[in-house]
Order: structure tokens, then C-alpha cells, then sequence
């Protein structure tokens, strides 16, 4: 029995290392630092994001609803050359182009990447980064040969927002949203709260704010940080959905595996998940032993479901919560004590027959 338990949590520590490809970015891009916010078309299509895009660009309409997915750890990506692509076909991921179907739906696409910095073997070191640019490994960066460089002096929200206002100074709609996968959750929570926090200073139009963070698989690790001045993350991702919540921005968040809820592993937050809307998912298709592909079955589950109806909560009159709701449907859910628990449709992949019921406070 002790031994099959310290399989099941070695799997679940390997699972953090999610899908990534190779070929779609030159080998530059990884021989020097390269980060930032990337426009995304069909089959892997992409332009980066600049002031040559503010107003447009071949896959960027600024009058257009917005997606920007950010990622998480990303342990030895850069040396295998690898920059993740989340609606690619691999590690039990259907076989569909989940920004190009975002795309027949009206939005931009994009992927914000900060992934030589997340390029840590420890994944406590890719974290401090997205807080502070003096955590354990301060700010350094990996190149396509394994070498570690001195870094910016501007931890990676920093960085990313920088990079966000250049490219979203043009932008004419009113619907941004960000979805943060795993670690990259922390990088979504804290940059909208720095957006939210220029916006009240006048600093920025109230439009280039998003409205929404999407929450997939959220990843907080255990222990107290010094560089949090002894407050552990998950303490301080709490504080943030506190004021993002107190300014009625949207916050969903969706669980599939026991990388977010395993004690040895990580903080489960409860009390973080308990004040947005939170979806507890089934992934029965993928068996116990493959936490990876449960961990990243959040990002394309979520990508999937905007083609389709919010799912049926068989014990409330309330629509459920998934892509597709609205953002005042999140902010309903928001003010209740419940979340949704999966109870049907788990061993099939297509969202489309997922049922829900309501439970009580975790």
C-alpha cells in the first residue's frame, strides 16, 4: 500500500510538466530570451504581439472579445526546444484546433509565455518569479542549451504587463479574459490586478482590463516565502481574489486532478475557491495513474466547452458554470457558499453531456 502511494504521488509531482511542442518556434527564440504575448490563428499560425499589432494584425482585431491562456511550470521545455501550444493534439487531448474554434466564435486568441523563466527544475523557484525578482533563483533565464543567464531586475507579472500594455494599447472592445493553467494561474490573478490597480489611477483605459480570470487547475505550493515576507502564496492569491472580487471581476475556477488538491504536493486553497466559482470536474476517461493528462485536461475542457451550452445543474434553477457562461453567471455563482461537483459525463471527453450538482462550502 506504501509503496503504490508513493507511485501515485510521483506521478502527480511529474504531471506539472504539461504539453509543450516543437517546431512551431525558431531555435532563436530559445537561444535568446524571448517572452511576451503571441497572436494566435489556425494550425499553429501565430504573429507576436507589438506596437506593430496594437491596431491589428493578420490573427489581432482590437474590436474583437479576447482569450489570453497563460501557462505554468515548464521544466526542460527550452532545451528540447519545446514552447507549450494548448490545442494541440497530444497526451489525450482531442484532436481539435482549440484556437481556431475560439476564432469561429469571435475571439482573439492569444498565449502570454514566460517560459524560460518558468524553466526551473524545482517548481517552488519557476513560482517566486511571478511574485518577486528576488526568490531562490532571483530572475534568471534558460537557454536552448541548458545554460542559465542572468535575468531582468522586474519579476515575471512585471514583465508580462509591460508586454500586455504595449500589445492591448489599441484594443476597442469591452471582453478580456485570462486563463491561467496550473502555476499560470498566479501570473493571471496578479496581472489583473496590477490592470485593475492602473485603471483606478487613471493610468489605462477601464476596456484593457480584464473582466475575467479563468482559473484551470490551480497550482499554489505549500510553506510560508520569504520573499512573501513569510506569508505562504496561496495566502497571498487570496488577497488578490479578494480585491478582484471586491472591483466585480469575474473569477471561475475548474479542478481535474490531485495536483491542486494533494497536501504533500501543494495548498489546496480552499478558502481561495470558496469566494469565486468553483467547478469540481471529473476526468474518469484517464485512469489514476495519469495526473498529467488530468492536470491538463482543465485547459482544453475549458477550451471545449464554448461551443456549447452551460451544463445542467440537475438540483438548482442556476446555469453552470464553464467557457461559455456569462460573466454575471460566474459572478452569481460567486455570491453563493456552493460549488458545482461533477456528478454525470465524466468518462467521456466532450462536455457536451457533463452534469453538475451543487455542493456545500469545501
Amino acid at each position: 500500500m506504501l509503496k503504490k502511494y508513493f507511485i501515485y504521488l510521483a506521478t502527480v509531482c511529474l504531471s506539472f510538466n504539461v504539453i509543450a511542442k516543437t517546431g512551431v518556434f525558431p531555435r532563436q527564440d530559445f537561444d535568446q530570451l524571448s517572452y511576451g504575448l503571441y497572436w494566435f490563428g489556425a494550425n499553429d499560425q501565430y504573429q507576436k504581439a507589438g506596437q506593430n499589432t496594437r491596431n491589428g494584425g493578420i490573427y489581432y482585431d482590437p474590436s474583437k472579445p479576447t482569450l489570453i491562456l497563460i501557462h505554468g511550470w515548464q521544466s526542460n521545455h527550452t532545451i528540447e526546444q519545446n514552447r507549450t501550444v494548448y490545442w494541440e493534439n497530444g497526451g489525450g487531448t482531442p484532436d481539435i484546433d482549440f484556437a481556431n474554434l475560439w476564432r469561429a466564435e469571435g475571439y482573439n486568441v492569444a498565449m502570454l509565455y514566460w517560459d524560460q523563466f518558468a524553466d526551473e527544475s524545482e517548481l517552488k523557484d519557476a513560482e517566486a518569479k511571478i511574485w518577486s525578482a528576488n526568490g531562490p533563483e532571483k530572475m534568471r533565464w534558460r537557454d536552448s542549451r541548458g545554460n542559465y543567464h542572468t535575468g531582468p531586475t522586474q519579476n515575471v507579472t512585471e514583465l508580462l504587463l509591460q508586454q500586455y500594455l504595449t500589445a492591448m494599447q489599441g484594443y476597442r472592445g469591452h471582453d478580456i479574459r485570462l486563463a491561467g493553467h496550473s502555476l499560470g494561474n498566479q501570473v493571471a490573478l496578479r496581472l489583473a490586478d496590477q490592470l485593475v490597480t492602473l485603471a483606478e489611477r487613471g493610468q489605462i483605459a477601464n476596456n484593457i482590463v480584464p473582466q475575467r480570470v479563468s482559473l484551470l487547475d490551480a497550482f499554489y505550493s505549500n510553506h510560508s516565502k520569504d520573499y512573501l515576507n513569510g506569508r505562504w502564496v496561496g495566502e497571498a492569491a487570496r488577497e488578490v481574489v479578494s480585491r478582484l472580487k471586491f472591483k466585480g471581476i469575474a473569477i471561475d475556477s475548474y479542478r481535474t486532478s490531485a495536483v491542486a488538491s494533494t497536501p504533500f504536493i501543494g495548498d489546496e486553497n480552499r478558502a481561495l475557491h470558496n469566494a469565486v466559482a468553483f467547478v469540481e470536474q471529473l476526468t474518469q476517461f484517464f485512469n489514476q495513474t495519469q495526473q498529467s493528462e488530468k492536470h491538463n485536461a482543465a485547459i482544453w475542457l475549458y477550451l471545449w466547452s464554448i461551443i456549447y451550452p452551460t451544463p445542467v445543474v440537475a438540483d438548482s434553477s442556476m446555469p453552470g458554470i464553464s467557457a461559455s457562461a456569462s460573466n454575471a453567471q460566474v459572478k452569481a455563482w460567486m455570491k453563493t457558499t456552493n460549488h458545482l461537483k461533477q456528478v454525470a459525463g465524466g468518462d467521456t471527453k466532450n462536455p457536451l453531456d457533463d452534469i453538475y450538482e451543487t455542493e456545500g462550502a469545501l
